[in-house]
């Protein structure tokens, strides 16, 4: 039985692939208990499920299950940017974007935060990662940092000086890392914000430094 499990691997998955792995079993909502209770399986919401780390001997790839847990979704914001290295704290809970109402789940690996974003706002500046077979969807540098932007509370600046202050004094952004920034994205970005005025001075802010 174990080795059926192991099978499924690291990606989520629903009571429906369980019923393919156990084709004979008359109580799967039985099986799906006792699986749960024993720790094999840990369950995510209801109906979705994901293998225990101890079961498959590998870490459950926390990205790859916001991307399942609810979606459409990439991952963002301070997340991302922790992920690249750009913010120095460590983020505990995973922050995402989607198309859909803003949603958040308390699951036993974790809190999960759905951010909902306008279908025009969505799809610029994410691409896939993959690691170890699994691919999931993650906004770029530039993009995470744009959702924090677009979706913080009291995130207004004017003034490229005020820019300066917001990104090494509140994120405390690697300021090292400003020269690998796509500013093409941002730009992109800019027009569909309700903050756009906010987001050019970012793009001011971060042509002065790279003139510097």
């Amino acid at each position: 039985m174990l080795k059926q499990l192991r099978n499924i691997g690291g990606l989520p998955f629903d009571k429906g692939w369980l019923q393919s792995v156990f084709p004979n079993n008359l109580h799967l909502t039985d099986k799906v208990r006792q699986l749960v209770n024993t720790g094999q399986i840990i369950r995510l919401k209801r109906g979705m499920y994901v293998l225990s780390e101890e079961l498959t001997q590998q870490p459950i790839n926390r990205f790859l299950v916001a991307n399942h847990l609810y979606g459409p979704s990439y991952v963002s914001q301070q997340t991302a940017l922790r992920y690249y290295g750009l913010i120095p704290e460590a983020v505990y809970s995973i922050q995402s974007v989607t198309t859909k109402a803003a949603r958040s789940f308390d699951t036993p690996i974790g809190m999960f935060f759905y951010t909902p974003a306008q279908l025009r706002w969505f799809p610029i500046g994410i691409q896939m990662h993959t690691e170890s077979n699994f691919s999931y969807l993650i906004a770029t540098p530039e993009k995470a940092l744009m959702d924090v932007v677009q979706f913080t509370a009291g995130v207004s600046m004017r003034y490229v000086k005020e820019v300066g202050e917001w990104l090494e004094e509140d994120l405390r952004f690697d300021m090292d890392q400003l020269g690998e920034i796509n500013i093409d994205i941002i730009k992109q970005l800019a027009p569909l914000s309700h903050k756009q005025r906010t987001i050019e001075t970012i793009i001011r802010f971060i042509e002065n430094e790279r003139r510097l």
